[in-house]
């Protein structure tokens, strides 16, 4: 989005808000001109026009670049699952799954972020908690989804935040923290992609099992047709 851009939609502000004080000066104007360039620089203009128009046709106030942030997180992430979604469809698998069935490897099935969530409660104990959600009285506890929000949420949080960062902000973070990083951050980073590459190793080779018995069982079948 490019400066004209950003003085074209502080003008429909000002247009929509007319009462509001934050626009009621030419430096406040100038200012949000300016802050708007900035932060939304990495941003398409049709998106941070979508998310405005989003943010007047629901809220009395003018919007802070946060709130149009986070609405253009909702337009362009839809890959990042919202926790009651995650959830719903968490707890539809394991009611659909046999009892003793146990997710090995969740990331087959759900998105990294969720598959994070499956393993840090664990898939049985989730399962059980499922199972036993309804207390004595046949009230529901809820506490299965309890403890898959509370590892869920926060995951969320990060990638949220991450993605609504400008680009040019991330990757600077991202050095810096590359540049400030001690031991400790070397060795955990280190330890982390090993097991990320055996757990990848993992899968692959689980995948190559499962296409090795599908061609036997083809060939199988075909020497019982032909008999």
């Amino acid at each position: 989005m490019t400066r004209s851009d950003a003085i074209k939609l502080i003008g429909l502000i000002v247009t929509t808000y007319p009462n509001s004080d934050k626009y009621s000066s030419k430096n406040a104007i100038d200012d949000a001109i300016n802050a708007w360039t900035e932060f939304l620089a990495d941003d398409d203009v049709v998106i941070v026009a979508m998310a405005l128009k989003k943010h007047i046709s629901i809220c009395k106030w003018p919007p802070s670049i946060a709130e149009i942030k986070e609405i253009i997180f909702e337009i362009c992430s839809p890959d990042i699952i919202p926790p009651d979604e995650a959830w719903a469809v968490v707890a539809m698998y394991i009611d659909n799954s046999s009892e003793y069935e146990y997710l090995s490897e969740p990331e087959e099935y759900f998105p990294m972020a969720i598959a994070m969530a499956i393993r840090a409660v664990e898939y049985r104990t989730l399962r059980d908690l499922r199972i036993r959600r309804y207390d004595h009285s046949n009230k529901k506890t809820g506490l299965d989804r309890v403890a898959f929000m509370q590892a869920y949420e926060p995951i969320f949080e990060r990638e949220r935040k991450n993605a609504m960062l400008p680009v040019s902000l991330r990757k600077a973070i991202t050095h810096t923290q590359i540049t400030l990083a001690g031991e400790s951050r070397q060795l955990f980073d280190k330890t982390r992609n090993y097991l990320e590459n055996k757990r990848t190793e993992k899968l692959e080779n689980r995948r190559e099992i499962q296409r090795i018995d599908r061609m036997t069982n083809n060939l199988l079948e075909r020497h019982d047709a032909d008999s």
